[in-house]
């Protein structure tokens, strides 16, 4: 939702801010008509007055200072800057005119757009007289509406996770693992987790090819990184030695000069490195920066255990706004959604195409792949602006001590210098984003706050689980 609401807040900022209160000579008069779904359709009418100020104003201007051949600055006769400037002034005017009816119009009804409307009726506004009403209709579509089912007081189900042993002895492994070393061993075959250092030349029909070759490679045997031909035929090479494989590459490959043809790889092995782990000790945990053994175990699982809490929260969060947003009624505009779920089903299909799923299974899978991006897009919209309205419903506000707290939450995870995290909070675009989440933090945390909140002893495979269904 992120860039949405950033297109919908700058689509009215722009038409609120621009150029001030404008004062027509005679007020504009509006038809206006509720399409529904956030459609309007309004018919102006403003009044010729305005056109001919509006050109009058603008011909004076012009008059003093335009500067046409033959005459000094200002003495150019009326008729001949007519001649000369008449669609452009009143292409000016038409728009100026239009603008300002816009903005009288969402201030007068209270609407707050997202974007800027369509226009009808304008198209020969060349050849109408000035002396002749500007008529025209406005086509556009309004911030998404909600009517607020209950929010507080909610039955919320929420899953917490006791760490186990097993857990702080897997998250330690892989603190171990960041610590291996690989050395060189003589005399031995290269088997799944050794750093083979390997040179590889790659031709097609006898042809080397781009990106088919190097020297000094460093490669960790069985991390499949490379063709699956490559890893069986490294498997028990000695160094100094040379294999070979064939590699076929698939007709969907993404060079167009190498789909669908098979390559010969010549490799040779210039080293074999076997991974060395740290003894798990008091001597390993003082040089990641712990007391002691006892003591790294003992943050390890807080941390296990504060970030499954984080977890269990977020999903009792979504599962609260889920439940408002099934007893909220909605308004939502088709551009939004449409232009929503058309950037999660790209998305979508990007990551299909990473997967190696074909063009032609993507193709038979389309007709779903619309229909869950629609919904998708539908649903994170309702969760958007119910959370919103709430926050405004309640009169949530956004101080500078929530900056602050902010800042020091930066500090505390990033070991930033506080300072710095204060200036980082400070740039426009930055300020803006974290307003905004924590105004939504806010606003959850007043429903959450008064939510019944009845806790469940899950696993950690049911943690997961629980919140990929939720996320689905």
């Amino acid at each position: 939702m992120s860039d949405n609401e950033t297109n919908e807040e700058v689509a009215v900022a722009e038409v609120d801010g621009a150029d001030g209160e404008f004062e027509f000579a005679e007020d504009p008069t509006f038809d206006v008509d509720y399409k529904g779904d956030c459609a309007y359709e309004v018919k102006v009418a403003i009044p010729a007055s305005n056109t001919l100020k509006q050109s009058e104003e603008m011909y004076e201007e012009l008059q003093s200072d335009a500067e046409i051949p033959g005459f000094r600055r200002g003495k150019a006769p009326r008729k001949l800057l007519e001649r000369k400037f008449g669609k452009a002034v009143r292409g000016e005017a038409t728009e100026k005119l239009v603008s300002a009816a816009f903005r009288k119009l969402i201030k007068a009804e209270d609407l707050s757009p997202i974007d800027y409307p369509d226009i009808d009726g304008l198209d020969d506004v060349h050849d109408t007289p000035l002396d002749a009403a500007l008529e025209f209709t406005l086509k556009f579509e309004v911030a998404p509406r909600v009517e607020l089912g209950s929010y507080t007081g909610l039955k919320v189900e929420r899953p917490v996770l006791k760490v186990e042993e097993k857990e702080v002895d897997e998250a330690i492994e892989k603190m171990r693992e960041r610590f291996a070393s690989y050395e060189e061993v003589d005399g031995a075959k290269a088997q799944d987790d050794d750093q083979v250092v390997i040179d590889f030349t790659g031709v097609i029909d006898g042809v080397a090819f781009d990106g088919g070759s190097a020297e000094n490679y460093p490669y960790i045997l069985g991390s499949g990184r490379f063709f699956s031909e490559f890893e069986t035929a490294l498997q028990g090479a000695e160094t100094g030695k040379e294999v070979t494989c064939d590699v076929p590459f698939p007709e969907d490959y993404s060079s167009v000069d190498l789909a669908g043809k098979t390559a010969t790889f010549t490799i040779k092995v210039n080293e074999i490195k076997r991974k060395t782990l740290p003894e798990l000790d008091d001597d390993f945990a003082t040089g990641g920066g712990f007391e002691s053994m006892a003591d790294l175990r003992e943050k390890v699982s807080n941390d296990l255990q504060e970030g499954a809490a984080s977890q269990g929260q977020q999903i009792a969060e979504r599962r609260a706004v889920e439940a408002i947003v099934e007893n909220s009624t909605f308004e939502l505009p088709k551009s939004l959604v449409d232009s929503s779920a058309a950037e999660y089903y790209n998305q979508e299909i990007r990551r299909l195409l990473e997967m190696r799923v074909s063009p032609d299974e993507i193709d038979k899978r389309n007709e779903d792949l619309l229909k869950k991006a629609h919904e998708h897009a539908t649903r994170e919209i309702k969760a958007y602006v119910v959370v919103n309205e709430i926050g405004s419903k309640e009169g949530v506000q956004v101080l500078e001590e929530d900056f602050e707290k902010e800042a020091q939450a930066i500090v505390s995870r990033t070991g930033m210098d506080v300072d710095i995290a204060k200036r980082f909070l400070s740039q426009d675009d930055k300020r803006s984003d974290y307003e905004t989440r924590i105004f939504r933090q806010k606003a959850l945390a007043i429903v959450m706050d008064s939510a019944k909140v009845k806790d469940k002893v899950v696993t950690r495979e049911e943690l997961d689980q629980e919140d990929e269904e939720d996320n689905a």
